[in-house]
């Protein structure tokens, strides 16, 4: 019984690692970060600003201000996406859908550390940024192929 309390827990734990190192390759891999920006502009999204809100946050509220805008641009970036077909499409690669997993973690783990440790929840922030900023680039890009 204790055997397979210590495999299943092992085996959830290397999952768990897998998940977020196959993350952080998506969010390194060659993307465009030029189209992101160009979309947050056109469409008053404030992800680009967020490292400079946590560098500044004093309190848990302004890191809460972070977070709220964060979910406010990947809601804004959803709702773009289900604008045509095709963009829809930008959302459903395995990556997309993998990344927005991981958002969700990262607002999960926010919620447990940010009264605790603050460096984790400014972790946790940046990543939810980073997640935002790729979505908000492969959208560029599906939004410039439909275009071009």
């Amino acid at each position: 019984m204790i055997t397979s309390i210590v495999i299943m827990t092992l085996s959830l734990a290397m999952f768990v690692y897998w998940f977020r190192y196959s993350c952080v390759l998506i969010l390194e891999s060659d993307w465009n970060e030029e189209m992101a920006r160009e979309l947050a502009v056109q469409n008053h999204l404030s992800f680009g600003e967020s490292d400079q809100a946590l560098e500044r946050a004093e309190s848990t509220l302004a890191l809460d201000n972070v977070r709220d805008l964060l979910n406010r641009d990947l809601r804004s970036i959803r709702d773009l996406m289900t604008g045509s077909q095709s963009l829809t499409e930008a959302g459903a690669s395995l990556e997309s859908r993998m990344l927005m997993v991981d958002f969700q973690l990262m607002k999960m783990w926010y919620a447990l550390t940010r009264n605790t440790s603050r460096p984790k929840a400014q972790h946790a922030l940046r990543c939810m940024s980073r997640i935002v900023a790729y979505m908000a680039g492969e959208l560029g890009d599906h939004m410039a192929a439909a275009r071009g």
